[in-house]
């Protein structure tokens, strides 16, 4: 019994032992699976930290993110994630699948700086992307330690250093490469691309708009065997053609862009080679010739765009083939040939054509035959700026055939006749319609209802009826409409203002649109381009709302004082335009404009605004152009103009402004046209104006109390183009310095850029003008203004001579130096100024002859060297001459001068009493005293000779008195001689 008790017990004990040994092994397995699970949910600890320095060196670019759509909001909540161990959470990084987490994927977008070398560390990364970020420093070299990268996409608005490093050579797994940047760099170095050929799995290639500057960039990317993408856009490749390299070995290449690089080359015959080819870009690349009949061989081709080269000949027929054609685009070229053989090739296969662009061709024949041809294809078209026949669209018959068209543009061609309603009977679809630029008559009944709705309307330069054309009204969903130069008139119903929520761009301007608008606009909420200049509109101007940008009501009738409510507020990252010039409004001009930052354009010239300039503008400003030309301001010009450190042209001119210039608009550095003629303004002409205004091309302080001499310093300007300082109080001698101006004397230097004053903004085209004395009458300068090249010192108190150097400014077109004390003669360098074609120099003092070089000036339509002391003739056979017989008066009162006017007989003795020579100038004078001091210093010496030494003073008296008696004897002798003639005689 004893023995079965303690075996028992033993048995017992054995089982107590056996279940705490299961339970013990259980707990140690589900340990090591927590552990386990705990890895395998955990990134390694090198990436981890990795990442984290790659965090620190970068910062968030909110100006990126909105390009992207993205709120810097979000993305700061996605870097806000990365914190904690497990890195795999984090947003934009992604692990593997594996049981030991490595980082195979990184996405960052939205920043900016320099890229720490700890990326490195993600050895085991496959896909990087770094796109849409601000800025880069550069394409760091230690990406090509990266062994396992198989994608990598890297664009930003500027890099630093555009440097390519050839370490990128070195990811032998690649198979996506993009490297793109939106900056413009004119300096960047060549990036050879021979590193290309180790990237054999590479199947796309993107290096758009990165500055590749090489030349063997064919060679290097033909070595890629798997490539399907190739994209080279703007990448600033050198002028070669293309034709040089006569075979490459694309064999799976499916899309190539090349666009956006100026070859200078025929068309590359190696791309007719290319069977796979389904997208070809060749955009503006400088093509020229004619298009190879064997492009119809590339029977794949699904999009073939060749915008704005230089090809012509005609369209070639073997397109026929191309039957997967969807995208067509040959516009902008010199491509000839009759429209309906173009559309029967393309209508032979195409069922797939979406949209066609032919526009700016030569391409003629009937849009009938056309249109005909795509009578079950549903495509966009655009014909823009060819010469089809009227007949195409006057008299089709076929418009059911052209139910599906959405988008038709036969803007800018030659399309005139009667266009009626009938003619758009049968398009339901239509959606963009556009026939702007055709002499074309638009007469629709007054009760049609279209069977479409717009959304872009344009019709401008067309003759619509006189009246506002009610059918308009029926299109509530437009969003373009364009009606501009139409010969409307009468007035624009109130329900058209009600009628069009969805409207963003309406121009109505240069018609006959007479009456008033409503109080306010706000309720278009969308809108924010509004142009009715040149009506007859009156009232006062209407509230805007504040997705404004655009606002162009001048050459109206509007009176009454300035809104504040303008827009503007929904678009600060754009810049706008406000336009109220040649109106009636009164009043001051309110100090909300100050906060307008985002205006790029004010011009409120020619009304009657009156008051003192505001003086609270913003440094924020994004002003180019302030004109308040014209009104009747008064007071100082405030100094927070000066604040103005982006504005290119200042017209305060014509207004009853005092005081002086102030100092601070030498911080406006970027101005090129500063105009304060016609006030109060006083005191020296400031020198800062040549100093720190080193950009200035025109300037023009005409009719102020300026007083004082001339700077010297103003030489210092190169670019100067215009000097109007005329009708003030300057005196001294003009500068001999003046004849420095570089921009006035070399043809090939300091050109001025037309695009200078046409500014184009947000669709919106404003002209600067400027008012000049020329040709004795103020004229108005604004599209031709680059071209004037003027000097005006007239009306002043300026003495001395005309300096020679002027002579030197050999491109200036109007010379005026009248009613001034000048004297001196007209200095014969003069005759070098060849481009000159107003000369005044009336009302001085100026003697002497005209220069004979003077002659030479055929351009000349304007002289004028009235009421000087000139003598002697005007150069013979000149067109100086011709001047004169035109004109007489052009050389009134100059009294020894010989005229057309000239009462008394003139010979070249006509000289004026006063004149010595060629006139009593510096050089005159001293002829005399040199003269005079040597007829002294000789008579003395021959008077000493003669009367301190004897012996010569005899010998000479002696000859005196024999040459005397000797003359006294052949006298007497002819006379006996004459008197014995005449007794004989008798």
């Amino acid at each position: 019994m004893v023995l079965r008790k303690v075996k028992g017990e033993k048995n017992m004990m054995k089982t107590e032992e056996d279940t705490e040994l299961l339970d013990l092994t259980s707990k140690l397995q589900l340990r090591e699976v927590i552990i386990l699970s705990t890895v395998a949910s955990a990134c390694i600890r090198e990436e981890h930290h990795a990442l984290l320095a790659v965090k620190a060196s970068l910062s968030v670019d909110s100006d990126s993110l909105m390009t992207l759509g993205l709120p810097a909001q979000s993305v700061k909540h996605r870097v806000a994630s990365w914190t904690g161990q497990n890195c795999c959470d984090w947003d934009g990084v992604v692990c593997s699948n594996k049981t030991i987490k490595h980082v195979v994927k990184l996405e960052i977008h939205g920043f900016q700086g320099s890229i720490n070398p700890a990326l490195a560390s993600l050895s085991h990364l496959e896909y990087l992307y770094l796109g849409g970020n601000g800025y880069f420093e550069s394409i760091p070299a230690f990406l090509g330690s990266l062994k396992n990268l198989k994608h990598l996409y890297m664009s930003s608005a500027y890099f630093l250093d555009t440097y390519i490093p050839p370490q990128l050579g070195n990811l032998s797994r690649l198979t996506y490469l993009h490297i793109s940047s939106d900056g413009v760099y004119p300096d960047a170095s060549a990036n050879s691309l021979h590193w290309l050929s180790r990237l054999s799995y590479l199947t796309t290639l993107d290096i758009s708009g990165w500055p590749l500057r090489t030349s063997d960039w064919l060679e290097s990317v033909s070595t890629l065997p798997s490539l399907r993408v190739l994209k080279l856009s703007n990448t600033s490749l050198p002028s070669i053609d293309l034709n040089l390299v006569p075979h490459v070995n694309f064999t799976y290449l499916a899309e190539i862009d090349l666009s956006r690089n100026n070859w200078s080359s025929t068309f590359p015959s190696w791309l007719t080679k290319l069977p796979t080819l389904s997208i070809v870009n060749l955009d503006s690349c400088g093509l020229y010739g004619k298009i190879p009949e064997s492009l119809g061989n590339l029977t794949s081709l699904s999009t073939l765009t060749m915008f704005e080269n230089n090809l012509y000949g005609e369209i070639p027929g073997l397109i026929r083939g191309m039957c997967k054609m969807k995208i067509l685009d040959l516009s902008v070229n010199y491509l000839s040939g009759d429209i309906a053989d173009v559309g029967k090739a393309m209508a032979h296969c195409m069922n797939q054509l979406d949209f066609v662009y032919l526009r700016s061709n030569s391409l003629t024949g009937r849009l009938s035959q056309w249109f005909e041809s795509f009578t079950d294809v549903h495509i966009t078209t655009q014909l823009s700026n060819d010469s089809f026949a009227a007949v195409g669209i006057r008299h089709s018959n076929n418009s059911g055939e052209l139910s599906l068209f959405r988008d038709l543009d036969l803007s800018y061609n030659s399309l005139d006749g009667i266009l009626t309603e009938e003619h758009l009977a049968n398009l339901p679809m239509l959606d963009y319609f556009d026939l702007s630029e055709n002499p074309l008559r638009i007469t629709f009944d007054m009760n049609w209802v279209p069977p479409f709705q717009l959304h872009v309307l344009g019709l401008s330069s067309c003759q619509l009826q006189s009246q506002f054309p009610h059918w308009l009204l029926t299109q509530t969903r437009i969003v373009v409409l364009d009606i501009h130069d139409t010969r409307c008139m009468r007035t624009i119903p109130n329900r058209f203002w009600s009628s069009f929520t969805a409207l963003k761009y309406l121009d109505l301007s240069k018609n006959l649109f007479t009456g008033q608008l409503p109080t306010s606009l706000v309720h278009l909420r969308k809108l924010h381009f509004l142009a009715l200049n040149s009506n007859g509109l009156e009232g006062g101007i209407p509230d805007m709302p504040d997705s404004f940008v655009v606002l162009d009501l001048h050459n109206n009738s509007f009176s009454g004082p300035l809104p504040c409510k303008l827009g503007g507020k929904h678009y600060r990252q754009e810049v706008g335009n406000i336009i109220l010039s040649d109106n009636r409004l009164n009043g001051s001009i309110p100090t909300c404009f100050c906060n307008m930052t985002w205006l790029y354009i004010l011009d409120l010239s020619n009304n009657n605004l009156s008051g003192h300039l505001p003086d609270c503008w913003n440094r924020n400003s994004t002003l180019r152009v302030v004109d308040f030309s014209n009104n009747n301001l008064e007071g100082e010009i405030p100094s927070s103009m000066g604040s103005f450190s982006r504005l290119r042209s200042l017209h305060l001119n014509n207004n009853r402004l005092s005081g002086m210039l102030p100092s601070s608009l030498q911080y406006c550095k970027m101005l090129i046209l500063l105009d304060v003629g016609e006030n109060n303004l006083k005191g020296y002409i400031p020198l800062w104006i040549a100093k720190s205004l080193d950009s200035l091309m025109i300037l023009r302080l005409r009719s102020n109390q300026f007083y004082g001499n001339i700077p010297t310093c103003l030489s210092q300007l190169q670019g100067l183009h215009v000097l109007d300082l005329g009708n003030n109080k300057l005196s001294g001698h003009i500068p001999h310095s003046l004849g420095n101006f570089t921009a006035m004397a070399s043809q090939n230097t300091w050109q001025l850029d037309p695009n200078e004053f046409f500014l184009l903004t947000n669709y919106h085209i404003y002209h600067i003008n400027l008012y000049l004395m020329t040709k004795g009458e103020e004229l108005t300068y604004s599209t031709n203004l680059y071209l004037m090249k003027s000097i005006d010192l007239s009306d002043n108190e300026l003495t001395g001579g005309v300096p020679f150097e002027m002579g030197v400014l050999v491109e200036l077109n109007c010379f005026n130096l009248s009613g001034n004390n000048l004297s001196g003669t007209i200095p014969e360098t003069f005759g070098r100024m060849l481009r000159l074609e107003s000369l005044d120099l009336s009302w001085n003092h100026l003697s002497g002859v005209i220069p004979q070089t003077l002659a030479s000036l055929d351009s000349l339509s304007l002289l004028n060297l009235s009421y000087n002391n000139l003598s002697r003739t005007i150069p013979r056979g000149s067109h100086l001459q011709t001047l004169g017989y035109q004109d007489p008066y052009i050389y009134a009162g100059n009294k020894y001068l010989c005229t057309p006017l000239a009462t008394e007989s003139c010979s070249r003795d006509n000289v004026n009493p006063d004149d010595l020579g060629e006139g009593k100038d510096g050089h005159d004078i001293w002829l005399y005293v040199i003269s005079g001091l040597g007829f002294g210093f000789g008579f003395s010496a021959v008077f000493w000779v003669l009367v301190f030494c004897k012996a010569v003073g005899r010998m000479y008296f002696q000859y005196i008195d024999l040459a005397y008696e000797r003359a006294c004897y052949r006298v007497i002798l002819l006379g006996i001689k004459l008197n014995a003639k005449l007794v004989g005689k008798k």
